[in-house]
């Protein structure tokens, strides 16, 4: 068996361990956190729980209640309703969705998602279709002016600006002609949507807790000095100082389990291991990005380490 073979056998085992101690820890700590009848999970893809091979499988006969193991399921069924056994949730999540087509919506009535480059998602495929078929914003203002007591509301977006962003400005993978000034406006710029997303959301709902989840690089020895991981960590970074705007938000990252070479130093070759086992990008047990069957989303493993993460979070702040 291979070094990679031993690691992916055993990752499921740890993960299922320290998910089991972190369940005897937060119990202490409920009454801490701000846990109501209703959970509002907003976001792109990774909220949605979306699997590229599922949906390929599936279209166009998309059924939204089929993608049900991803970080928000796990997060409500494991870490929550143990506390509320009655807890509601909404998933918003709309995958290719961006922080500008958040706010503002895909231009197309009934679609989600798009924007000058990205792919329109039709609505009828959400897990929860937005009213009036708006954007995701107003979709979740909606549901916290009909809702009382939600809490919490988690957010993750970004992550589709950046992939945009590498692909049409950068031409990566092919090239990557970006200077550091493009990258650091189009971070502050993402940076400066989150804040405007969190500042309408808590006006909504001022006793919420909210938390805003980072992101991961699935693309571990790809983009040039300093590297993806580093890149990644001052989006992050970015992020995380948005939130800190807005009281009671929370911020926290997957990037240090998906990528342990963010943490530990090293080359990024160290994540490989991680990418291999969380997401779906090595397809026949290979890093590959190049494959057509290669997913940049989390497997099921992978959703789980996001929900252990942000149930973390949740129950200590």
């Amino acid at each position: 068996m291979s070094v990679f073979e031993r690691v992916r056998a055993r990752l499921p085992l740890c993960v299922a361990a320290v998910a089991a101690l972190g369940a005897l820890a937060f119990a202490p700590a409920a009454g801490a956190a701000k846990l109501g009848s209703t959970y509002l999970a907003l976001g792109d893809s990774l909220t949605y729980g979306y699997h590229q091979a599922q949906f390929q499988k599936e279209y166009p006969n998309i059924n939204p209640a089929n993608y049900d193991e991803g970080y928000v399921d796990d997060f409500a069924n494991f870490y929550l309703k143990e506390f509320n056994h009655n807890l509601q949730v909404v998933n918003d999540g709309c995958p290719g969705e961006t922080s500008e087509t958040f706010i503002n919506g895909s231009g197309i009535t009934n679609y989600c998602a798009g924007g000058p480059t990205g792919t329109p998602f039709p609505q009828v495929w959400l897990h929860h279709p937005y009213a009036g078929g708006g954007s995701q914003l107003n979709d979740a203002l909606a549901v916290l002016k009909s809702t009382p007591n939600v809490s919490p509301i988690t957010l993750d977006i970004g992550a589709n600006d950046i992939l945009q962003f590498l692909e049409h400005t950068c031409g990566f993978p092919a090239a990557y002609t970006c200077t550091e000034e493009q990258v650091g406006a189009e971070y502050a710029h993402i940076a400066g949507n989150v804040a405007f997303i969190l500042g309408k959301l808590r006006a909504a709902a001022p006793n919420a807790q909210i938390v805003v989840i980072g992101n991961y690089n699935p693309y571990p020895t790809l983009l040039p000095a300093p590297g993806g991981d580093k890149s990644l960590a001052l989006l992050n970074q970015a992020i995380a100082g948005a939130a800190k705007t807005v009281s009671g938000t929370s911020f926290t990252t997957v990037e240090p389990p998906f990528n342990p070479s963010s943490i530990f130093g090293g080359p990024e070759t160290l994540d490989i291991p991680t990418i291999c086992a969380f997401t779906a990008m090595c397809p026949g047990g290979k890093f590959n990005p190049a494959s057509p069957e290669a997913d940049i989303h989390p497997t099921k493993l992978g959703y789980g380490v996001m929900a252990l993460v942000t149930a973390i979070d949740f129950w200590t702040h």
